[in-house]
């Protein structure tokens, strides 16, 4: 499966404690310039920098259609925008995105969505994210803002599965 990841995601599994799970889970991401941008380089010092400027299964790649990019540039920033466009030059990509905007945006143009939670509720499952409640605790420590009735919803699909919470 394509996987193309927005910033957020990248940020909030390094405050997780869990960066490497979408290599674990997809093998590669790719990123546009302008993820790598915010996270790298304007991110300097800060939570996932260097982990992704770091990790050889972080592909940079830049979208073809930049007009599309310039359309959603109006109301999103620049790395969400090219992120959607990049995910939406082929069928069957799963983008990695947390913010709700650009959410909304990427399931109007037909992109399967999946955020940082999603992910990790994903990983719990497969037995790669043993205490699941831990590794969002973590993230919400170093400022990773999540919602909770979200994390209440969250840990409850994960008492479905069983063990590995």
């Amino acid at each position: 499966m394509r996987v193309v990841s927005s910033a957020g995601p990248l940020i909030h599994l390094a405050r997780a404690g869990y960066f490497d799970l979408p290599r674990i889970l997809f093998r590669r991401v790719l990123v546009p310039p302008g993820v790598y941008e915010a996270v790298v380089v304007r991110g300097r010092g800060q939570d996932g920098a260097t982990e992704t400027a770091e990790a050889g299964w972080i592909v940079r790649r830049r979208p073809r259609r930049g007009e599309l990019v310039t359309a959603l540039g109006a109301f999103l920033g620049r790395g969400e925008a090219e992120a959607i466009a990049l995910a939406a030059q082929r069928e069957g990509t799963l983008l990695l995105m947390d913010e709700a905007q650009g959410r909304r945006v990427a399931a109007r143009l037909g992109v399967e969505v999946k955020g940082t939670l999603g992910l990790l509720l994903d990983g719990c499952r497969a037995g790669h994210v043993p205490d699941l409640e831990a590794a969002i605790g973590r993230m919400r420590d170093r400022g990773s803002w999540v919602g909770d009735d979200l994390v209440s919803a969250v840990l409850a699909a994960a008492k479905q599965v069983g063990p590995g919470r």
